[in-house]
């Protein structure tokens, strides 16, 4: 009796625990790279997701970042839900197209090439 009394408690403490995490945002940092390789400053990257309909509220979900690339070529990027999301970069002429896929709680990290 006393054994099923404490594995009674044990699992109410676990469901508890679970139950009570708090979901972090989803992070994605976007290095733009050249041919070569090396970093490129300021260029435009932009995370987009193609308009998606809820087909029960009819209600579009339109998501759009916009960052420009620090010094370390690098974006950073934060979105509260889960999604794959389109990757644009660009700097003068040079571009590219790729996509990332975000995760709950986590960091992801894409690198693109621009040529």
């Amino acid at each position: 009796m006393l054994k099923n009394i404490i594995l009674l408690a044990a699992f109410a403490g676990i469901v508890s625990v679970t139950a009570c995490k708090k979901t972090e945002p989803c992070k994605a940092i976007i290095t733009v790279v050249d041919t070569l390789g090396r970093p490129v400053v300021g260029a435009t990257v932009v995370l987009r997701q193609d308009s998606v309909v809820n087909a029960q509220t009819g209600v579009r979900a339109d998501l759009f970042q916009e960052q420009l690339s620090t010094g370390t070529g690098e974006a950073f990027f934060e979105f509260k839900w889960e999604a794959v999301l389109n990757v644009e970069a660009s700097k003068d002429v040079l571009s590219a197209k790729d996509y990332i896929r975000l995760e709950q709680s986590e960091e992801v990290r894409k690198t693109v090439v621009i040529k």
